[in-house]
């Protein structure tokens, strides 16, 4: 992720931060994922995270099914809001990182939790388990 970091800053973007730990995360730099700077670096430069990054690979049909039973799952046990998964093969435009708790994506599935939602609350973390077990 470290190339990834540095192919943005040397394509415009140039207060895109390294990576943390836990990934990389813009919130409260500036940087607006809208813009076409942005956009046009993310282009050139998102083939370099680690496997290629979460757009490099399709989602199959099952995965796209499990992350829409999970998502109607999470509702299903309390966590109003809980969004229905994004598909795509390219990272979308119109989410922006500082509107969400967390933002997951993997094969072309987004899971885009807005800051609305608790993560950490017991209901969440209990819909999550229950979700994760079959639920």
């Amino acid at each position: 992720m470290l190339a990834m970091s540095r192919c943005m800053r040397a394509n415009g973007v140039t207060n895109f931060p390294d990576p943390n730990g836990h990934g990389i995360n813009i919130s409260g730099t500036g940087i607006d994922p809208r813009s076409p700077a942005f956009q046009a670096a993310q282009t050139k430069c998102f083939r370099l995270m680690p496997g290629g990054g979460p757009f490099s690979h399709k989602a199959s049909a099952q995965q796209i099914r499990q992350a829409d039973a999970t998502a109607r799952c999470m509702r299903a046990h309390g966590v109003t809001g809980y969004p229905d998964p994004i598909i795509s093969s390219k990272p979308p435009t119109s989410l922006n990182p500082a509107d969400y708790g967390s933002i997951e994506a993997g094969n072309g599935i987004i899971i885009a939790i807005p800051k609305t939602i608790n993560e950490r609350s017991p209901a969440f973390l209990s819909a999550q388990k229950a979700c994760n077990a079959g639920g």
